[in-house]
């Protein structure tokens, strides 16, 4: 359960090491899967951790192309 615990914008921010208004508009976008509580996102640590590995693969599909 732990893989699944509940994170705020802060807490995604700090994870990722970029701005909460980075998290926010990604997460408006819907480029990171995220559900709102009244006007504040909340996010499960295993999409975050979905959203990195993605990222990953875009960057390595990136590197391979010519």
């Amino acid at each position: 359960m732990a893989n699944d615990a509940i994170l705020d914008t802060k807490e995604v921010a700090k994870l990722l090491k970029v701005s909460t208004r980075t998290i926010t508009k990604l997460a408006e976008r819907g480029e990171l899967s995220g559900f709102k509580v009244g006007d504040l996102w909340r996010f499960q640590r295993s999409d975050v951790e979905a959203f990195i590995a993605s990222q990953k693969r875009k960057r390595q599909q990136g590197e391979h192309e010519p």
